[in-house]
């Protein structure tokens, strides 16, 4: 449902406020990046924000082979015990059955590819288990290219135009986030398929060492691809007010840009939330990458934008569309549409 509580800078008339409501029950909402926790409160948040499909991190950046298999494993389970309430996505007709019957689809995509090693035999074995989106490299260099947060970028490696050359035999999607700008460019080129930049921003608005070039963009979107826009402070701070805590008129701004950059075509949603997270687990993760920590600055209350701090707030969102002018057909193909077109020409 959604909800009436003002939005910070935001102001709708009544008869926006139901186009909203409208617009939001209507749809077909994809998130395209989360880290879900896999509790009783995620079902109560998800049924609230009205998302039908998530693009999961269900395996952590760094984890090995034996761990990730453990974390996928533990969430296959996890999923079997739930059958109301979730079904994991294998093909774009479970995101359609997931609407239709009122639960979410959980897409398995993890941010690294770490797990793999230089073994693609283990990307077939990702994939028979449910994997149908995979980021190639998480900040640092790997065996498959260079990552966002690398001084120097060499581009993808042998093995990672091998990977992208399996993923697209197999229908995997290739997703660009966290990967470095000479890689990403790489994988758009060589890719017979769209990719994705799963969640990110543009750094012509909030430079940050997780922006991307509109010069990327532009090629991502050439390519049929599509960028999903985050929620999170640090991506979406006002340079010339950088310790003002954005709101969702950030976001609105965001999304403009990009539609006006690219085409509607090419942009989704992607919250970025780390449902797990806690103050310690965000301390230490500032720790291990120093280039992120360092552009944000945000203390852990504080590092999602206002009025959308939880799924359960994805509505909020609709609403700030409407008010910034968007049309149904745009907002529909924003929340979830695009990403769904991506899907059906990867996963075949």
């Amino acid at each position: 449902m959604i909800a009436t509580q003002p939005l910070h800078g935001i102001e709708l008339t009544e008869a926006q406020e139901k186009r909203a409501k409208a617009v939001h029950s209507a749809a077909l909402v994809i998130d395209g990046g989360l880290v879900l926790k896999q509790d009783e409160l995620h079902f109560e948040y998800r049924k609230a924000g009205g998302v039908h499909a998530t693009n999961h991190t269900v395996t952590r950046p760094d984890s090995d082979l034996q761990t990730a298999l453990h974390e996928v494993d533990m969430c296959s389970r996890w999923i079997e015990a739930n059958p109301q309430e979730v079904l994991l996505v294998r093909t774009v007709a479970d995101i359609q059955e997931a609407k239709r019957s009122g639960r979410e689809g959980v897409i398995y995509g993890p941010q690294n590819t770490e797990m793999i090693g230089t073994d693609l035999a283990y990307l077939g074995t990702f994939y028979d288990l449910g994997v149908r989106i995979l980021q190639l490299t998480y900040q640092r260099q790997n065996w498959v290219g260079s990552g966002c947060g690398e001084k120097r970028d060499a581009g993808l490696t042998r093995f990672g135009r091998s990977l992208i050359s399996a993923m697209d035999e197999m229908g995997i999607v290739v997703d660009l986030s966290h990967v470095g700008a000479i890689t990403s460019t790489d994988a758009i080129e060589l890719s017979t398929n769209p990719v994705i930049l799963s969640h990110a921003h543009p750094n012509a608005l909030s430079p940050t060492v997780r922006a991307v070039s509109d010069d990327v963009l532009r090629a991502l979107a050439a390519k049929g691809g599509v960028i999903g826009v985050t929620a999170l402070s640090a991506f979406l701070y006002d340079p010339q007010h950088p310790k003002v805590r954005p709101d969702l008129t950030a976001m609105v701004k965001h999304i403009r840009y990009l539609v006006d950059l690219l085409g509607i075509d090419h942009v989704g949603v992607a919250l970025d939330f780390e449902e797990t997270n806690t103050p310690e687990h965000y301390a230490a993760a500032a720790l291990r990458n120093p280039e992120i920590s360092k552009a944000q600055g945000w203390s852990y209350e504080e590092k999602r934008i206002h009025d959308l701090t939880e799924v359960k707030d994805m509505p909020n969102l609709t609403r700030a569309l409407v008010w910034g002018g968007f049309s149904d057909d745009e907002i529909t193909k924003i929340l979830g549409l695009n990403f769904l077109r991506v899907f059906e020409q990867v996963w075949r």
